[in-house]
C-alpha cells in the first residue's frame, strides 16, 4: 500500500489544523530540583486499560535524541482521530517527552541530555530491576493463583512510593510506575548516525523480530537476562523474564518491552516521523490494542530483521586522533579484517599515512560517528555480528557504548549508552 495514504490520514505536520478537543492527559510532577523550578511529565492516555490490551510509548529519555519526539507528536494526532472513531480497543499511553531534566541541560547552546549534570549518570541507567521481588513471590508459592493482571499489580506495588529521591531518580520512578502495568512497553531512542534497530531481551526473540519487521529495522539485538545496567525497558523485562524463566508464562503470554532506535540524531523530519508513527500504529493493531480503518489497515513491512546476540556486537575504537573518513555506511556488510574507515592525523607531516580502522568481525555496520573529529578510544562504529565475542562480558553489555574509557567506568561506576 502506498505510504502517501498513511501520510494523508495520519499526518500532523500542518499548522493549520488544531486538535478539536483536549487530550486525556495526566501530569506527573517529580521533585523540584530548586526553588521556583517545576518539573512535569505528561502522559496522554487513550482508551481504558480495563477494556483490553495496552501499550506504553515514550521518547526523549536521552534529552538530545529527538526523532522520537516528533514521531510521538504524529502518533498523538493519529490516536486522537482513532479515538474519535471509536477504534481504541484497549489502552494506549504516550509520554511525549520522558526527561524534562535532560532536555533542559544545555552547554554553550546545544542540548546535552544523555548524562545527568548532577552526577554524570546516564539517564537510561539505574532504573529499578524486579527479579528479586518476583523470586520472593515465587518462593512464597504464590504463582499458581496469580493471573497476569495480578502480577502487574504486584510489580506496581513493588516499585513503592518513591519518596526522598533525587529529581532524576524521582523521574525514573514515575516513568517505571507509568509503564509497568502495560502489556507492551516501547522506549524510542536514536543513535548518532545509524540505521533503525531494536534492543530487546533474548527471551522475547519472536516478538522483538515482529516489532523490527513492523518498524523496518533490519537488525534486532538481543541481550541476555543478566545484561545489567538497569535500562528503562529492563524494569519491565526483569519482571516478566523471571516469570518466563520459571515457566509461569510463555513468551507470548508475557509482557514485552523493547528499545526502538530510530536511526540517527539528524533524522528528524515529518516524512520519516509520519511513516514511523504509521508503523507503530500498525504494530499496535497487531497486538490487538486498536483497529485501523479498513482501507488503511496495511503497512509495507520490511524484510524480516536479522536477530543477533548483543554479545556479538563489536564496538570498534579509534586508534588515534584525527579526521575519520568512512568507506562503509550503516546498513552495509563489513568483513573481518576489512578497513571500513581511515583516520587522517592532523598533527604530523603533510605526507603522514592514514591510520586504518579495521573490523574485528564479519557483520553489519549499525552505527557510526556523526562528527568526524575523533580521539583515541572513541567508538568508530558498532558492528553487529552473529557470534558472541570473548571480550564481551554478558553482565556489562550496557557499559560499552559511546567510547567512554573503561578506566573511567571502572573507577566511577558510571555507564554509557
Amino acid at each position: 500500500m502506498p505510504r502517501k495514504r498513511y501520510s494523508r490520514f495520519f499526518s500532523g505536520s500542518s499548522t493549520r489544523h488544531r486538535v478539536p478537543h483536549e487530550l486525556p492527559t495526566h501530569r506527573h510532577s517529580p521533585e523540584s530540583p530548586a526553588p521556583g523550578v517545576a518539573l512535569s511529565i505528561a502522559a496522554h492516555r487513550f482508551g481504558r486499560i480495563e477494556d483490553g490490551r495496552s501499550v506504553y510509548l515514550q521518547a526523549g529519555l536521552h534529552g538530545d535524541e529527538h526523532p522520537g519526539l516528533l514521531v510521538l507528536q504524529h502518533l498523538l494526532r493519529s490516536l486522537h482521530k482513532l479515538d474519535q472513531l471509536g477504534k481504541i480497543r484497549g489502552c494506549v499511553t504516550v509520554v511525549p517527552y520522558a526527561n524534562p531534566i535532560g532536555m533542559s541541560q544545555r552547554f554553550l547552546g546545544p542540548v546535552v541530555g544523555r548524562f545527568d549534570f548532577e552526577n554524570g549518570e546516564n539517564f537510561n541507567r539505574n532504573f529499578p530491576l524486579l527479579q528479586s521481588v518476583v523470586l520472593d513471590h515465587l518462593d512464597a508459592n504464590e504463582p499458581a493463583r496469580l493471573t497476569a493482571a495480578r502480577w502487574k499489580q504486584r510489580f506496581w506495588e513493588a516499585l513503592g512510593d518513591g519518596t526522598n529521591l533525587s529529581p532524576a531518580a524521582a523521574m525514573k520512578h514515575a516513568l517505571a510506575k507509568l509503564s509497568i502495568e502495560r502489556d507492551v512497553v516501547l522506549d524510542l531512542h536514536c543513535a548518532t548516525y545509524a540505521i533503525a534497530h531494536i534492543y530487546a531481551s533474548e527471551q522475547q526473540r519472536k516478538r522483538a523480530i515482529s516489532l523490527g519487521n513492523f518498524m523496518d529495522a533490519p537488525i534486532v539485538m538481543l541481550e541476555p537476562a543478566e545484561a545489567g545496567g538497569g535500562a528503562f525497558d529492563q524494569t519491565y523485562s526483569s519482571a516478566w523474564g523471571t516469570l518466563q524463566s520459571a515457566g509461569i508464562f510463555s513468551e507470548e503470554e508475557s509482557g514485552f518491552s523493547a528499545t526502538v532506535e530510530l536511526r540517527g540524531q539528524a533524522d528528524v523530519n515529518d516524512e520519516l516521523a509520519s511513516e514511523d508513527a504509521a508503523r507503530l500504529l500498525a504494530y499496535a493493531q497487531s497486538e490487538g490494542v486498536l483497529a485501523l480503518p479498513d482501507d488503511l489497515a496495511a503497512v509495507e513491512l520490511g524484510a524480516v530483521p536479522e536477530a543477533l546476540p548483543l554479545t556479538g556486537a563489536a564496538h570498534v575504537r579509534c586508534p588515534c586522533a584525527g579526521i575519520i573518513v568512512y568507506r562503509r555506511a550503516p546498513g552495509e556488510r563489513v568483513q573481518k579484517g576489512e578497513t571500513f574507515a581511515e583516520i587522517v592525523p592532523l598533527d604530523q607531516d603533510v605526507a603522514a599515512s592514514r591510520v586504518p580502522v579495521v573490523s574485528p568481525i564479519d557483520g553489519m555496520m549499525v552505527v557510526r560517528q556523526w562528527q568526524r573529529l575523533v580521539r583515541p578510544g572513541q567508538r568508530a562504529a558498532l558492528i553487529a555480528g552473529a557470534e558472541p565475542l570473548a571480550d564481551r562480558n554478558p553482565k556489562r553489555l550496557l557499559l560499552d557504548f559511546y567510547g567512554i574509557e573503561a578506566g573511567l567506568l571502572a573507577t566511577t561506576g558510571l555507564s554509557a549508552d
